[in-house]
């Protein structure tokens, strides 16, 4: 989780309890704990402890300030462990051979039980056992992948739509780079701060991607159309017939050659020279009011 989504989960949790708690000796300001409750849910971390200073003590603020810190180590070792027991046998299975600086099977065996000595370290004691046995690279993407997970807000979960042609790409990706999820895939692809980015894997998936995205012009068109009311969309429609059509005659007439037949006929074209003139207008009328 990320430090606000902590935060918030804590609050929702402590704040209550901790209000109800206080004697008449821990505030200095009376206030209706009802009120302030409402008031402070609603703050970041800072500016909550900021507020409750003007009226509790200083040694009960900083007392529950402290209880978040403990809060917020346990939940990251709660994550940590779970993220393990989910993903890192299935992780291991997942490393090519070649990547084994020592016997493949015998780490994943059973009756060895590496693993499961695995599961039960701390991050940094994990990754010093994991070098005898995987290559520094697998390390650092298992590394990022952990980094990645705990930073993203897991509550904060939205629906997004796309086309079926550009979820298969995704899919892709996904399938080619390992990601767990597609909260992952969007990370490796645009975050500058996702170390992963620069495995040759992912660069080479980014391009792939980019190459095979269908052209996006008809798709910027389809979502303008859909602002508009139907009389529009019908004018609209009327309109870049026309323009085919004026632009497919006077094609077949032209028989210029040199210079740019084409810049020059749109200079001529009278739905253009049109739309620039408003254009140009309603640019200068909003230059102006600025």
């Amino acid at each position: 989780m990320t430090e606000d989504s902590l935060w918030q989960t804590f609050l929702d949790e402590q704040l209550a309890s901790f209000l109800s708690s206080l004697r008449d000796k821990d505030i200095q300001t009376p206030f209706s704990i009802e009120a302030k409750m409402l008031e402070w849910e609603g703050l970041g971390k800072t500016r909550c402890f900021i507020a409750m200073r003007k009226h509790i003590r200083h040694a009960k603020v900083t007392a529950f300030e402290k209880t978040f810190e403990e809060f917020k180590a346990q939940s990251r070792a709660s994550l940590w462990t779970s993220y393990l027991h989910k993903h890192l046998v299935k992780f291991l299975k997942s490393v090519p051979e070649s990547e084994y600086l020592q016997d493949k099977e015998t780490l994943l065996a059973t009756d060895a039980n590496i693993v499961n000595t695995w599961l039960s370290l701390e991050p940094r004691a994990l990754y010093k056992a994991m070098r005898p046995w995987l290559s520094q690279p697998v390390i650092k993407q298992f590394q990022n992948r952990y980094r990645a997970f705990k930073h993203r807000g897991l509550k904060n979960i939205e629906t997004i739509e796309v086309s079926p042609k550009t979820k298969q790409l995704i899919d892709r990706v996904k399938g080619e780079t390992y990601a767990e999820n597609y909260d992952e895939v969007f990370e490796m692809l645009f975050s500058k701060d996702y170390a992963v980015t620069t495995d040759e894997d992912v660069a080479a998936a980014k391009q792939r991607l980019s190459d095979e995205l269908p052209p996006s012009t008809n798709l910027f068109f389809e979502h303008f159309l859909s602002r508009l009311n139907p009389n529009d969309r019908n004018r609209v429609k009327m309109l870049i017939e026309l323009s085919y059509n004026a632009g497919w005659d006077d094609a077949k007439k032209s028989k210029k050659r040199k210079g740019n037949p084409k810049m020059e006929a749109l200079v001529d074209f009278e739905f253009f020279n049109t739309a620039a003139r408003i254009v140009n207008t309603h640019n200068l009328d909003d230059d102006t009011e600025a």
